[in-house]
């Protein structure tokens, strides 16, 4: 077996309100790779998404596998919210999921996972929107080589305005889970995703701006040639999954 290094890198994603839309927008001198995804034929305000793959070819050239024995994530910095109103504390939070997946993510995907659950778990029939039905995509955990969900909130435990009157300060974190598999992968390409979400103008009381630093997912891996037979499976199940999105 050869140990290899994999990284992710995305960027750090400064949004403000635009006051004359009342729309979430990214801040002009800070504009990054990030993108709105499309839910029901419109773009799905207050959702920044980043996406980024690792080119595994070289090693589905050679017939190798790549086994995975760890990952983690390091921050460029903090986060930050500014908020408008005292209204803040009880309707207002950051979602984020960070995942790199053997499988690309559509929209429709996208959109699901960061409004009801990670991907990879058995969902009771998804979520489903008043006037659309969200496709939650043909995942099992074995896809899901990295996950991290985490729900910021504001706090003024440190470092914060009070959270009575308009302000701004570092958010705290309530939900931090990570469910990445770690398993083997012949795939010829790693999905890498991060997926931001805070609340609409049209759900009341949403931030006034927020920032999230600039991550990296490091992978701890190695390559190897596994049985013929494993392998082959093993690739055909990639490239079967790969095509229904």
């Amino acid at each position: 077996m050869t140990s290899r290094v994999l990284v992710a890198e995305f960027q750090a994603c400064f949004a403000e309100i635009d006051t004359n839309s009342n729309l979430w927008q990214q801040v002009d001198q800070f504009e990054a790779n990030y993108r709105i995804p499309r839910f029901d034929g419109k773009k799905l305000d207050g959702c920044f998404v980043s996406e980024t793959t690792i080119d595994l070819t070289g090693y589905v050239l050679d017939d190798l596998t790549v086994y995975f024995r760890r990952s983690f994530e390091q921050l460029g910095g903090y986060y930050l919210f500014s908020w408008p109103n005292a209204g803040v504390l009880a309707t207002t939070a950051l979602l984020e999921q960070t995942i790199i997946s053997s499988i690309p993510l559509s929209d429709d995907n996208i959109v699901s996972i960061i409004a009801s659950e990670s991907p990879g778990f058995l969902i009771n029939g998804g979520w489903t929107h008043p006037t659309v039905a969200l496709k939650p995509g043909t995942f099992d955990r074995t896809h899901i080589i990295h996950g991290h969900q985490e729900v910021h909130v504001p706090s003024s435990i440190m470092g914060s305005d009070a959270l009575t009157e308009a302000g701004s300060g570092y958010p705290l974190i309530v939900s931090d889970n990570y469910y990445s598999s770690l398993e083997p992968t012949a795939a010829d390409c790693l999905y890498c995703y991060r997926i931001l979400l805070t609340n609409g103008a049209e759900q009341g009381y949403p931030l006034k701006t927020f920032s999230a630093p600039a991550k990296r997912v490091i992978l701890d891996c190695m390559t190897d040639k596994e049985p013929y037979l494993e392998y082959m499976m093993r690739l055909a199940r990639s490239y079967e999954l790969a095509n229904q999105v």
